[in-house]
């Protein structure tokens, strides 16, 4: 049947052709998101830091005043004058050579001479030398600063208690808790004797057994631990103010330490009688080497690498002779954390006031400084979250800080860890990895390690042997002392 074949419904959709105006605008569209993203990449491919000389300055500093300076004068005291400022000036021209040859090497990373790519500590191991170094490095990188962080939570916290039981009514305050339950204590300085102030053996709770969780450990948690959950960038200007806060606080406490009519030569010795534990506290107060993979990537172009680390490693060496010999001919018994002696009240109310506020400008503010870095080290590669790097790098030192309130145990703390973690992420591994790259690469680097006084790929590698024959030396020394 003709035309049988023909639909009833014709179910033919012709779609109008859009306006060539609504054309134009998608293409623009188009264009401009492309525009965007091109204009992003390269902004992410030409980052730009923006910490400038003094910002640098105040984090290599920072980093390198930490807690184990408050153990200098009872080191003095112990180990003698030659021997602590032999020890200090060694070691600090160890870890700033260390501290330059892994800013070299980061710099050999292709397309990094200018270290605009972010290439965090255990990355730098991992280009170079594989996956297995990276996963030593991050372990070991992780312990080594969470040493230092929880130090310096335990250190402040003590200073803080302290000001406490001067200024605040009923004195200190904590909770212990003992196999017989809760008991809440106060304390004050009210408790010691004459002799024990003088001495500098009176300090908060000090006589307790059990958890204490005192007052100060709250007070530090609460004010320095946001401040770990931001990045280097926007810490910056914390570390300003307290590298300001340390050299005027310094500048005062050797006034007063070199006015003090009690100091004496008799207070310490030139050769010391005990010299296990001088090593381990002077590589653990030498850790700039944490620091400088993170701010590279963040310092301005124009700052120089070489005069950052050489200068703050002067300054700080400096400072450790000056406040630490000083602090152990003025002070015949100090305390291993000689702040707790300068706040007993019996050097005077300046020297008391100054003490809490270099207590906290300097040693509150390297735990966010600590934090951050083993984050930005954690997250690097992706290998963790940044809320895992966050429970990891932050709420972990302050969580184990509050069970640490003796100074003794801080003390071999700081030996120990200065033995086992510091000396290998600050001294052995970045002088390994310079060694392994100039045997196998050969790549030249954007920094002048040696300021021109050696050249040439053979001296170079020479000297590395050496540094790292000098670190091993420094570590075994640091070790027989301990053990015997």
């Amino acid at each position: 049947m003709a035309g049988e074949n023909t639909p009833l419904l014709n179910t033919t959709v012709k779609f109008a052709k859009p306006p060539d105006n609504q054309e134009n605008i998608s293409q623009r569209l188009r264009s401009t998101m492309a525009k965007a993203s091109f204009r992003l990449n390269s902004l992410i491919e030409e980052h730009t830091g923006s910490i400038g000389m003094l910002g640098s300055l105040a984090i290599a500093v920072n980093s390198l005043t930490g807690p184990a300076m408050l153990s200098l004068p009872a080191t003095f005291t112990r180990s003698g004058i030659i021997p602590t400022c032999a020890a200090l000036l060694f070691v600090g021209l160890l870890s700033s050579l260390c501290s330059t040859h892994l800013a070299n090497t980061i710099s050999k990373v292709e397309g990094n001479a200018d270290f605009k790519k972010e290439v965090e500590y255990s990355d730098a191991f991992q280009i170079f030398w594989g996956r297995r170094w990276f996963v030593i490095t991050q372990v070991l990188f992780f312990f080594c600063i969470t040493c230092l962080n929880i130090s310096s939570i335990v250190d402040t916290s003590q200073v803080v208690d302290t000001f406490m039981a001067h200024w605040m009514y009923g004195g200190a305050a904590a909770l212990l808790i003992t196999s017989q339950g809760p008991e809440w204590l106060r304390w004050n300085y009210d408790l010691c004797s004459e002799v024990e102030l003088a001495s500098g053996d009176c300090i908060p709770f000090d006589d307790q057994d059990g958890i204490l969780f005192t007052a100060g450990n709250l007070g530090v948690t609460m004010v320095f631990l946001p401040m770990a959950l931001v990045d280097l960038k926007e810490n910056a200007l914390w570390q300003i103010i307290g590298f300001l806060v340390l050299v005027i606080t310094s500048i005062q406490f050797v006034i007063q330490f070199s006015l003090w009519p009690e100091l004496s030569l008799d207070n310490t010795s030139l050769w010391g009688y005990d010299w296990d534990d001088l090593f381990g506290v002077v590589l653990f107060n030498f850790a700039l080497t944490i620091a400088i993979p993170a701010w590279l990537y963040e310092r301005e172009p124009h700052v120089d690498v070489p005069t950052v680390i050489y200068g703050s490693t002067l300054l700080s060496t400096a400072m450790y002779i000056a406040l630490g010999l000083l602090g152990s001919l003025t002070m015949p018994n100090v305390s291993e954390n000689m702040l707790q002696s300068m706040m007993t009240g019996t050097m005077g109310m300046a020297m008391e006031l100054g003490a809490s506020i270099f207590a906290f400008a300097i040693i509150g503010l390297g735990t966010p400084l600590f934090s951050v870095l083993t984050r930005l080290n954690l997250m690097g590669s992706h290998t963790c979250s940044r809320r895992t790097a966050n429970l990891l790098s932050v709420y972990l030192p302050f969580a184990a800080a509050w069970f640490l309130n003796d100074g003794t145990a801080i003390t071999k703390l700081l030996s120990w860890g200065g033995i086992i973690f510091t000396s290998l992420i600050v001294f052995i591994f970045p002088l390994l990895l310079a060694i392994h790259e100039k045997q196998t690469t050969a790549a030249p680097g954007s920094i002048d390690v040696y300021c021109g006084f050696i050249q040439g790929h053979r001296a170079e590698l020479i000297s590395l042997w050496i540094l790292l024959f000098l670190s091993i030396s420094s570590v075994s020394l640091a070790i027989w002392g301990n053990i015997f």
